[in-house]
């Protein structure tokens, strides 16, 4: 029941990104103001490009869960996931700078 109930929210979760994508291009669409459309055009772009980085660091970061926790070989995690071995090398390199990005290891003081 939770995996279900998971599910839904991240199902409902998109349907409400999907809604608000629509709401500001149609906002946008009817500003009578074209330099400000082009302005908020233009933050919506760069709030899409983070949204899109930080899911993929969200998709590689899933897939590290998966390879470590099925302690699976690169090969392993290709065949699981249906992807390339370069592709899953590129997936757990990823994973790993996103999560030296969100956990830094502080330097020694010298």
């Amino acid at each position: 029941m939770q995996d279900q109930d998971a599910n839904e929210g991240v199902a409902a979760a998109l349907a409400g990104l999907v809604r608000a994508f629509e709401s500001a291009v149609s906002a946008i669409q009817n500003d009578p103001d074209a330099d400000r459309a082009y302005a908020e055009a233009t933050e919506l772009v760069e709030t899409l490009q983070r949204f899109s980085e930080a899911s993929g660091d969200l998709r590689a970061q899933s897939a590290a869960r998966i390879f470590k926790s099925e302690r699976l070989s690169l090969s392993g995690l290709a065949d699981r996931i249906s992807i390339s071995k370069a592709r899953a090398a590129q997936l757990i390199n990823t994973a790993k700078k996103a999560d030296e990005k969100a956990n830094p290891v502080p330097e020694e003081a010298t």
